[in-house]
């Protein structure tokens, strides 16, 4: 970490209907991945701040994009149980607000979420990491990547993310304005998981 991190503070308008914890099959496949992500230090919480980064999403729902994410601030969770995770049923980008439904309120980056699904109807799963040396790899190797003036959690983010996806149903790129950000993207969440983990090894040699 070379900055203050910017992270977890939502910036959106929410409505969350409280329910009950989830159902274990909802997410057990989001959440095996996420355990592998946590114990890498790609998803966790910036000790000295203690602010929690990372936030992983899986779609529900084609005709409507409702996907299942991440509750906000769980970061610094080694696992997540039922309680921790939140549907996301509907998005609106103009007006900056989404309906949820679950016991925790949603990751920060759950506009950003939604903009990937809604642009690509084969993609089904996106992650969202941290990492600075794969982060300035990117950069540096001409990957994909957001304006350096656009921060996390915005509209702008939002259509700067589908900008940087395209056509592609699969891929992952760098979040230039928000330090150590990245999101990758695929038709699974093993797909989505394993680009991270290709783009990693390609970064070490």
């Amino acid at each position: 970490m070379s900055e203050t991190p910017s992270e977890g503070v939502i910036k959106f308008k929410y409505n969350l209907k409280m329910s009950k914890p989830f159902e274990e099959e909802l997410f057990i496949n989001l959440e095996k991945w996420r355990a592998i992500l946590f114990k890498m230090n790609l998803i966790g919480e910036y000790p000295i701040e203690k602010v929690g980064f990372g936030n992983l999403s899986k779609r529900l729902n084609k005709i409507d994009d409702s996907f299942i994410i991440t509750g906000t601030q769980t970061g610094k969770y080694p696992h997540l149980n039922g309680s921790q995770y939140t549907k996301i049923l509907k998005c609106n980008l103009q007006k900056m607000s989404l309906d949820a439904l679950g016991p925790v309120a949603p990751s920060s980056e759950s506009l950003t979420h939604y903009s990937i699904y809604s642009t690509c109807p084969q993609v089904n799963a996106v992650f969202h990491i941290h990492n600075e040396e794969l982060w300035n790899f990117m950069l540096k190797n001409n990957f994909p990547q957001t304006s350096k003036e656009i921060d996390y959690g915005t509209q702008e983010m939002a259509i700067e993310a589908k900008k940087c996806i395209g056509a592609t149903t699969a891929g992952i790129f760098a979040m230039a304005g928000h330090q150590d950000g990245i999101i990758s993207y695929g038709a699974s969440v093993e797909e989505a998981g394993k680009i991270i983990l290709e783009t990693l090894k390609v970064s070490k040699k």
